[in-house]
C-alpha cells in the first residue's frame, strides 16, 4: 500500500533529488511501488519596472526547504533505493522509526489545483469558515488581520478582506498562512 513519506536533502538539491528518483524510478522498474514525488511550494510573481517596460518575474519558493514528499510502499528495496540517491541525506523519522505522514496532513501541505487533488481525501471539516477573524501568519502581509469572506474549500484558499493603509482590500490565501484569532 502506498504511504506518504519525507526525505531530507542538501539545502537547494530538491528539484534535483525529485529528478533523480523519477529517473531511477523509471531505470528500475519500480513505477508500482512508487506514487507521486511532491515539493510543496508555492508561485510568487514579482512585478517590477525595467527601461520603461513592465517586467514580470515569477519564482519558485519551496515551502519547506530541504524536504521531499515521497508517495511510496516503504521496503527494504524502495528505502534502499531512496537513501542513495544523491541529495537525499536520511528519511525523517520519530526515534528512530520512518512513519509514515497522514494523508489529511499531506492534503494541507500540497497544491490543491483539480489535476493534483485527485487521490487526496478532502478535508471533510475546515478550521476556518467564512466570517472568521484571522491573521497572517506569513508572507507579504504577515500580521495583518481581517475578516474571512469566502472559503475555496477545494483550492485550499481563502480571501479574506485586509485593512491596509485604510483601505480594506481582498487578499488570496492559502489556509496554512493565517491561523483564526
Amino acid at each position: 500500500m502506498l504511504a506518504w513519506y519525507s526525505v531530507s536533502t542538501f539545502s537547494g538539491q530538491e528539484l534535483k533529488v525529485k529528478l533523480l528518483l523519477e529517473a531511477m524510478i523509471e531505470r528500475e522498474q519500480v513505477q508500482d511501488l512508487f506514487g507521486r514525488i511532491e515539493i510543496p511550494h508555492v508561485n510568487e510573481e514579482h512585478i517590477s519596472t525595467k527601461k520603461g517596460k513592465r517586467v514580470v518575474k515569477i519564482e519558485r519558493r519551496n515551502l519547506m526547504p530541504t524536504y521531499v514528499f515521497i508517495q511510496m510502499e516503504l521496503n527494504d528495496r524502495t528505502r534502499h533505493l531512496v537513501q542513495n540517491i544523491q541529495g537525499v541525506t536520511k528519511f525523517v523519522t520519530i526515534g528512530t522509526k520512518i512513519h509514515a505522514i497522514p494523508d489529511e496532513e499531506m492534503a494541507a501541505m500540497l497544491p490543491r489545483d483539480n489535476e493534483l487533488a485527485g487521490d487526496l481525501p478532502m478535508l471533510d471539516t475546515l478550521p476556518i469558515k467564512e466570517g472568521d477573524s484571522i491573521r497572517i501568519k506569513e508572507g507579504p502581509f504577515n500580521d495583518y488581520t481581517g475578516v474571512v469572506g469566502e472559503i475555496m474549500k477545494e483550492r485550499g484558499k481563502l480571501k479574506a478582506m485586509v485593512e491596509i493603509f485604510g483601505r480594506s482590500i481582498p487578499v488570496e490565501l492559502n489556509f496554512s498562512e493565517v491561523e483564526v484569532l
